[in-house]
């Protein structure tokens, strides 16, 4: 190994990797000392290492033509683990996208590329050749909507390019999920795993919305009807959790498989569900508090977050400053329920205008200014954080540009922190309320744009008038409750 880095306790089974009769199309991926018969060696490779990372990584794979597998032999560089393995970007991306987790341990990593590369020609013409066709004749061309039970393909692509390739049908026979095909793949444009997070969530949403244990099975027959006969499909062709799927799991660490190789236990599945949807430190406490203290169930914050049914600072606002997020999120009180249903509207009201303001506060519009020019708001944010203050009902907001007016209100300066108070009505014991508060930055009172104002309003404290009135307001938080309540089988 004299090309190789010295051995030590996070590398010492590379010589296992190496030795390993692996199968062609890993060992074609594969980057190994001379003399292990692979197509490429490691000599070739260790000057992709930048100058200021080497003697910390050490080249382990091909990933794609952009970017590679690359092990941590120590944990000098900020954020890597000794022994872990991480992909490297060989072109310029943002830091927080270089030296994402790929896998644990290289051997399990290695193993888990035979294992995906060997089924992939089978999978690819499964959901290409046979599942595909057989949904189109079946759906697609007579327009028909498909029961839970019929097997749907999947296909998740970024920027025409597919990313993951997939087929789910629920299964009554365990009450749960089969899925026949699973694909996913790492390309040079997309942030690693994304394939896997993608179709992970599509299938751990369909799962819930299917109304069944929230188990998934990979083993389980399925049936379509292909060139006018019966075909039935023999489980996925790796005929346990794809190794694509487990390799993800780990890197957000979740053990996938374990109770039953060929199966994601109900278990298993709500832990991934919280583990690959996104949410700040803040929500993610207060979404543990709810599950462990409240006793909502964690798939139906998921699934709700997920689908953009309530957005993060929605659900952030509703979780903090009620004790009646549980009736909410289940779709609200009874409407023979005045009072709850009239809390609850609050609540859903604040939400719902939080939320509306941040995204506009956040939204990156990148106007080149003169006449005629067509204003373009891109797929970017600046970064505004949030904080909650139940002990207020306020939402403290941080990271605004001073340099830009504050939306929805007459006044021209801006502010760098907004401490917003959303309220639906506004009487002189509110407006006391708020200048009595002790909290940062400007304070503002968040309003419909039809509210009137019951007294007097001193200067420090800023009306934001949403655009929306409250009936359209309330429109909307209507349509939200209505899919919270039928949005489980």
């Amino acid at each position: 190994m004299s090309d190789a880095l010295p051995l030590n306790r996070a590398t010492d089974q590379l010589p296992f990797v190496y030795a390993t009769k692996w199968k062609q199309p890993v060992r074609e991926l594969l980057l190994a000392p001379e003399g292990f018969g692979t197509s490429h060696v490691l000599a070739e490779a260790l000057h992709l290492i930048p100058s200021d990372w080497r003697g910390s990584l050490l080249p382990l794979c091909l990933i794609d033509e952009d970017s590679i597998a690359v092990v941590a032999v120590d944990a000098a560089i900020p954020g890597t683990r000794e022994g872990h393995v991480y992909r490297l970007h060989l072109s310029k991306v943002p830091p927080r996208l270089q030296l994402r987790l790929l896998d644990i341990d290289p051997l399990i990593y290695v193993a888990s590329l035979d294992e995906e590369l060997a089924a992939r020609p089978v999978g690819l013409r499964r959901v290409l050749d046979q599942i595909g066709p057989a949904y189109e004749l079946s759906h697609l061309r007579k327009e028909k909507r498909p029961r839970d039970f019929v097997v749907r393909p999947v296909r998740i692509a970024c920027q025409n390019v597919i990313v993951a390739l997939g087929a789910i049908a629920h299964d009554s026979s365990f009450d749960g999920l089969t899925v026949p095909a699973w694909q996913t793949c790492e390309l040079p444009h997309v942030a690693t795993h994304e394939g896997n997070r993608a179709l992970a969530a599509l299938t751990l949403c369909d799962a819930f919305q299917s109304g069944g244990t929230m188990e998934i099975r990979f083993d389980r027959k399925a049936r379509i009807v292909h060139k006018g006969r019966p075909l039935d499909l023999d489980g996925h062709p790796e005929k346990a959790v794809p190794a694509s799927l487990r390799r993800f799991g780990r890197a957000v660490g979740v053990s996938l498989g374990s109770d039953d190789p060929a199966t994601i236990s109900p278990r298993e599945a709500r832990d991934l569900f919280l583990a690959i949807t996104p949410m700040p430190d803040g929500l993610r406490g207060r979404v543990s508090d709810a599950v462990h203290n409240r006793g909502i169930a964690p798939e139906r914050i998921c699934f709700l977050l997920l689908s953009q049914v309530w957005r993060e600072i929605e659900m952030d606002y509703i979780l903090a400053t009620t004790g009646r997020t549980t009736s909410i999120l289940s779709g609200g009180a009874q409407w023979t329920d005045r009072f709850a249903r009239q809390a609850e509207a609050e609540i859903c009201r604040g939400a719902v205008t939080t939320g509306m303001l941040f995204r506009r506060l956040n939204a990156t519009d990148n106007a080149t200014g003169g006449c005629g020019v067509v204003r373009v708001v891109e797929d970017r944010t600046k970064g505004i954080s949030w904080e909650l203050r139940p002990e207020v009902g306020a939402v403290t907001l941080t990271g605004l540009d001073p340099s830009e007016p504050v939306p929805w209100t007459f006044l021209a300066a801006g502010v760098q922190t907004l401490t917003v108070f959303p309220r639906s009505a506004i009487s002189a014991e509110i407006v006391r309320e708020i200048v009595e508060a002790d909290v940062p930055g400007d304070s503002a009172i968040l309003t419909p744009a039809d509210t009137e104002l019951k007294g007097e309003v001193p200067s420090q404290i800023r009306v934001l008038r949403c655009p929306d009135r409250l009936a359209d307001i309330d429109k909307s938080v209507e349509d939200r409750l209505l899919k919270s309540r039928i949005s489980r089988g």
